[in-house]
């Protein structure tokens, strides 16, 4: 919580750069997203000059807050439309669609998958705390597909041990740019958080242990169709090792996939490229498939779900009329 304002004073000797990461930092308690807005909004600003979200700090700036104080948090249902893949008394899985948070935090505490959880069952495993509960795991907001939220808190221990013992096989679809250098690629990469951009991720050495296994599905001209194979689960994990691979995950403007990439292509190729990512707004990134023992009955659960409708319209324009073939099998 912020006081009514608040002074911070940028060190002489800083080493220059934008204004939301070196606030992100300074660990204020704000995203990136929320100092940018607040910026726009006039509640952060330096002092004696014009500041837009992309102000450079070049030393001995002094940064005013003005941030009101947010009332007390109250996680609440809200009758929001869920597609249910799968659903007893013990948990439930949800296709969740891009564009909506998993559960609620600091700058989203409404509109999420928990929210709307709430609404269509009242009981939910207390583990996660106010914040989150049921979640056994996570998807970031512009990934769909299929999660699981745990009802009953011995169910939610288990799924967890499951997890954390790689017993819940989850594969995802992606598009990628470029080519992989095989059919199947793995990558071995410890992920760690990244050292000059608090909120994203990156491969570092003494970072956490992680596996991501691709498999090519279909070459197009400047992209890929695979199918990916996590054997770990660590934050932001198959965005991070396509990008450490040099090949991105299409639309992902985070991690190197948004137009920033058209500069590695042919020039031939450059006007599909850009037409291909005003299909879409988010990553091509798509949770399509999980198996496992169903932790109180014994029964192997098998789910998975269609793409969602944009990026199948990309896959349509790539592939033509044989697009259906390129889908592995439910």
């Amino acid at each position: 919580m912020f006081e009514e304002k608040k002074i911070i004073r940028v060190p002489h000797d800083v080493i220059p750069g934008r204004i939301d990461i070196f606030l992100v930092q300074q660990g204020v308690g704000l995203s990136r997203s929320q100092i940018q807005r607040f910026i726009r909004e006039g509640r952060i600003k330096v002092i004696g000059k014009g500041t837009k979200p992309n102000f450079m700090l070049r030393g001995g700036e002094t940064i005013e807050l003005d941030i009101p104080e947010e009332e007390p948090f109250r996680l609440l249902p809200e009758n929001i439309p869920i597609e249910v893949v799968f659903e007893d008394e013990y948990l439930i899985v949800i296709n969740k669609p891009f564009g909506m948070v998993t559960h609620p935090a600091r700058g989203n505490w409404k509109g999420t998958l928990i929210n709307a959880v709430l609404a269509h069952t009242k009981t939910l495993s207390p583990i996660g705390g106010d914040y989150r509960p049921g979640v056994v795991h996570r998807l970031d907001k512009d990934t769909s597909g299929l999660i699981i939220v745990a009802k009953k808190a011995s169910t939610h221990i288990k799924l967890s041990e499951m997890l954390s013992k790689r017993l819940i096989d989850r594969q995802y679809l992606a598009l990628l740019w470029g080519r992989l250098a095989n059919n199947i690629v793995e990558v071995d990469q410890p992920i760690g958080r990244h050292p000059k951009e608090p909120l994203k991720r990156t491969v570092l050495s003494g970072g956490q242990p992680a596996k991501t296994i691709f498999f090519r599905l279909a070459t197009f001209d400047f992209t890929e169709f695979v199918r990916v194979k996590l054997l770990t689960g660590r934050t932001h994990q198959i965005r991070v090792h396509a990008n450490y691979l040099g090949h991105p995950v299409f639309g992902d403007v985070d991690y190197g996939g948004g137009e920033n990439h058209l500069k590695g292509i042919t020039p031939e190729c450059i006007s599909s490229a850009r037409e291909l990512l005003k299909m879409t707004s988010h990553q091509l990134l798509h949770a399509w498939r999980l198996q496992f023992i169903h932790p109180e009955i014994g029964t192997d659960i098998v789910l998975s779900c269609e793409l969602p409708e944009d990026f199948t319209s990309v896959i349509q324009k790539l592939a033509g009329d044989e697009w259906e073939k390129f889908i592995p099998e439910r």
